[in-house]
């Protein structure tokens, strides 16, 4: 007896959930081949395609961070310079620094003023012969504040900027209820009461104008409450008066002016005084003057926003000892910052001739180029400047518009031009309103609205808006534009944060981001789904070679029995 002994073979399939895809591995018996190998092999093929893909979206990455930075470095330039421009809020900026006053004051002990923007300049004597005091009166001391005071009766109380009000006691009353029931009237009467704890045995009640200068009037109704408090005499008078109630009489220029309050805004156009000593016998400087400080500061702070723009470009154009970029010089050669560099650099070295014929640059401030190309600021050169032509510092910085009228004015200044002068043909119709503005002869330059000229789009003159105000005739207009604005006017071009070449170069690359990162996705997808089908695909020929070598042992071994 023949004993056959069959052994048989096994393919196991093993999937890896956490991969997504189903790898092969077969034993002797199948066909031998590495299913899981092969496939991996064959979806990395695809899958290269989608690596470089991300690659390149994280250079974008990269990229728009370098972008952003740059922005943010310009922005902070172009807030430095804002206040420098000589533009009014109308004509495009926040603030005109050049229009900023301040009030220097030989004794500020004595008094101190604000002054707001535009007033005309001026040195003025000031002499503060009187302050504004507030009246002040008391009554008799009493033993307790909470003890009833035993009076019984009604008076009125105001001041005299005040309304008359009725105070009501009963026997009951102390003098905290007398000062809570005066308080609680105090916006309608003017007066406003305390107690003064004079010992540990006497309390006084104070009274006080709210407003300086305005006297307290007391009537009592008939029960002689007032002078049981002691608050009036047997005349009905004042008893106790503390601090008499005076205006404040000040003498500006030798001319004496009278007024209750110690704050007085209506001496001086634009000024406000602010007294707080009486100094009768002294009289004290006061110049309204432009305010230096902040220009300075702004100047400061444009150097050293400037040098830390100027830090990051070097950064970008760093490179290793073999002459590549460095790994964080991420714009190494890129043409937008090299756009915006030379941008820069051009407005930087914007020169303006004075009227005198002088040739003002950025060295006029004080501000040179060192080794590095950084900014520095020699600020003894600023003061210098500053203290002496204010006028050079605001015509080299900022826009300036002269005119042969006094009655041109501008609105508006949005023109790409960074110099201009012409002359405008005016003409008034019967009615009195402006009927046409031309140039040369040709009047569809400029368009005209109430008494408005209006530069035409498409013309050298849009973004223009001035108003007239004067009769028909020639006025010759002219602008310039000094170092800050044309600076600021290049880097808001560059760097704004919704119209500007970052912004649009930022924008494309975040769309083109959104559109690789859909691709990479997408043949990420479709490998997986590729891997599934091979998965499948060798599974089945395993199965099918697992069957037929199957078969052939069967097929040998009945070969074996029969012989």
């Amino acid at each position: 007896m023949t004993t056959v002994s069959s052994t048989t073979s096994t393919t196991t399939t093993t999937t890896a959930a956490s991969s997504g895809y189903t790898a092969l591995t077969s034993s002797g018996s199948g066909t031998g081949i590495d299913y899981s190998t092969l496939i991996e092999a064959k979806v990395n093929a695809r899958l290269t395609k989608a690596d470089r893909i991300d690659a390149k979206i994280t250079t974008n990455e990269a990229k728009i961070t370098a972008y952003t930075d740059l922005q943010d470095l310009l922005q902070t330039v172009n807030d430095s310079l804002d206040g420098l421009r000589n533009r009014t809020t109308s004509t495009g900026a926040s603030n005109n620094l050049f229009g900023q006053r301040t009030a220097y004051i030989g004794d500020d002990d004595v008094f101190s003023a604000t002054v707001d923007d535009d007033t005309e300049l001026g040195t003025y004597s000031v002499v503060v012969q009187q302050v504004a005091t507030k009246h002040k009166i008391s009554g008799d001391g009493t033993g307790s504040k909470t003890d009833a005071l035993g009076y019984s009766g009604s008076f009125t109380l105001q001041a005299a900027d005040g309304t008359a009000v009725s105070i009501d006691m009963d026997s009951d009353d102390s003098l905290t209820d007398l000062r809570d029931a005066i308080n609680a009237q105090k916006s309608t009467s003017g007066v406003t009461a305390s107690i003064v704890q004079v010992s540990d045995s006497s309390y006084q009640l104070i009274l006080t104008a709210n407003n300086t200068g305005e006297e307290i009037l007391l009537t009592d109704g008939g029960d002689g409450v007032l002078s049981s408090l002691g608050l009036t005499d047997g005349d009905g008078a004042v008893k106790n008066e503390l601090v008499a109630a005076q205006d404040a009489i000040v003498e500006i220029d030798g001319v004496t002016i009278t007024r209750s309050s110690n704050t007085i805004t209506d001496a001086l156009d634009g000024v406000t005084l602010n007294l707080y000593s009486a100094s009768p016998d002294t009289a004290i400087s006061m110049e309204v003057s432009t305010d230096l400080s902040s220009i300075k500061t702004a100047i400061t702070d444009f150097v050293d926003a400037y040098n830390a723009y100027r830090d990051f470009v070097v950064s970008q154009q760093s490179t290793t000892s073999s002459g590549t970029a460095s790994d964080d010089a991420t714009l190494f050669a890129d043409t937008l910052l090299r756009q915006i560099t030379q941008s820069v650099s051009s407005a930087l070295n914007t020169s303006i001739t004075a009227d005198d014929g002088t040739v003002l640059s950025m060295a006029s401030l004080g501000i040179t180029f060192d080794s590095s190309n950084n900014l520095e600021l020699d600020e003894d050169t600023l003061n210098s400047i500053l203290s002496t032509d204010i006028d050079a510092v605001k015509q080299l910085l900022g826009l300036n518009m002269t005119s042969s009228s006094s009655q041109m004015s501008l609105l508006r200044y949005e023109s790409s031009q960074s110099s201009l002068s012409f002359t405008l043909d005016i003409e008034r119709g019967e009615d009195g309103t402006l009927s046409s503005a031309s140039v040369g002869g040709d009047s569809s330059l400029f368009t005209v609205s109430g008494n408005r000229i209006i530069g035409a789009e498409g013309t050298a003159y849009a973004g223009i808006v001035l108003v007239y105000t004067g009769s028909s005739g020639s006025v010759d207009v002219d602008f310039s534009q000094g170092l800050a604005d044309k600076l600021f006017s290049a880097i808001d071009s560059a760097a704004d944060d919704y119209d500007s070449d970052l912004a649009t170069a930022i924008d494309d690359l975040e769309a083109q981001d959104t559109t690789l990162q859909s691709r990479s996705d997408d043949i990420r997808t479709k490998a997986e789904t590729y891997r599934s089908t091979l998965t499948a695909y060798y599974a089945r020929l395993e199965a099918a070679a697992e069957t037929a070598a199957l078969l052939l042992q069967q097929l040998t071994y009945s070969e074996d029995d029969d012989d």
